[in-house]
């Protein structure tokens, strides 16, 4: 069971292997070869095996835990609504656009057990 985000020790870590892993599918975004980035992530995540993805809280409605030591994998959430002029700040800060996306945190199949 790998997790590309096992390193990451900050938000800002995360953040940076998530774009890195999200510029190729940008690019497949825009030739409709895929729907969404995080389309394209899930897709990722199914070739090491994490083919159903869920927030701690949807995990746990279903009646399971988190494995101890498993650490999230993360997709993009719904943008921010920034005001205009922040995003001109930013646009003039030479800021990338993704910092408006929170990150989602998720686990798989493979980290989760049934509550006894």
């Amino acid at each position: 069971m790998e997790n590309i985000f096992d390193s990451a020790k900050t938000i800002q870590e995360k953040r940076t292997i998530l774009k890195g892993l999200s510029k190729p599918l940008q690019i497949l975004v825009k030739e409709a070869a895929i729907p969404t980035v995080n389309d394209g992530l899930k897709a990722i995540y199914a070739q090491s095996g994490h083919t159903e993805l869920k927030t701690l809280k949807q995990w746990n409605k279903e009646g399971r835990s988190i494995k101890k030591g498993s650490h999230a994998l993360c997709l993009w959430g719904a943008p921010k609504k920034v005001e205009t002029t922040q995003v001109e700040e930013a646009q003039g800060e030479d800021n990338d656009p993704m910092n408006f996306y929170p990150i989602c945190f998720v686990f798989s199949n493979l980290q989760v057990y049934e509550k006894q």
